[in-house]
């Protein structure tokens, strides 16, 4: 009976200290221009942990200037708030300390600023879409490879429908309603 108690107590305690070590809480809309990017990358068997997201021309020097950070959940729904408005692109994600590069190379400067490039307005809460990793090739020699494709499911508003309750109270769940259709 005592040995049962104390793995219950145990187990309540795990449970309480790992709730309080997920993703940092969503901060509040600073001003009327700031802007937000969202969107969903699922692997197989692994989960998303992060999201990178430069803007175009920004050089970032980590502690000086570092890049937005995502608020990245188990279901592989991301999100960036209070962005400064203009041109982002996803730069790749991690998986726990795995890190996965989007390949961009064999594009101009200016295809990719047509192709890659989101324009983020002041106010706006843009989706960077819905996308599926698979055949990670894990290389020691080499870069790693793997193959990501747009998908369907989650939908914009299924990924809406859950920020919009991780943001509550932050004035970001008011933006995120307005997206969903």
């Amino acid at each position: 009976m005592k040995k049962s108690t104390t793995a219950l107590i145990i187990m309540a305690l795990t449970l309480l200290i790992s709730g309080c070590t997920g993703s940092a809480a969503i901060r509040p809309v600073a001003n009327q221009d700031v802007a937000a990017a969202y969107g969903n990358i699922t692997l197989p068997d692994q989960v998303v942990t992060r999201v990178m997201l430069y803007k175009v021309g920004e050089i970032y020097a980590p502690p000086f200037k570092s890049p937005p950070s995502s608020h990245t959940y188990m279901n592989g729904n991301f999100f960036f708030e209070n962005l400064e408005p203009g041109k982002y692109f996803l730069v790749g994600f991690m998986s726990g300390q795995n890190i996965f590069y989007f390949n961009y190379s064999g594009l101009s400067e200016e295809a990719f600023i047509d192709e890659v490039a989101v324009d983020i307005k002041p106010g706006a809460v843009a989706y960077l879409g819905s996308y599926e990793v698979t055949g990670i090739d894990r290389n020691f020699f080499r870069s790693d490879t793997f193959e990501i494709k747009p998908v369907k499911q989650p939908g914009r508003n299924t990924i809406l429908e859950h920020l919009k309750e991780a943001a509550a109270g932050t004035g970001w769940d008011q933006r995120l309603a307005q997206q969903i259709k």
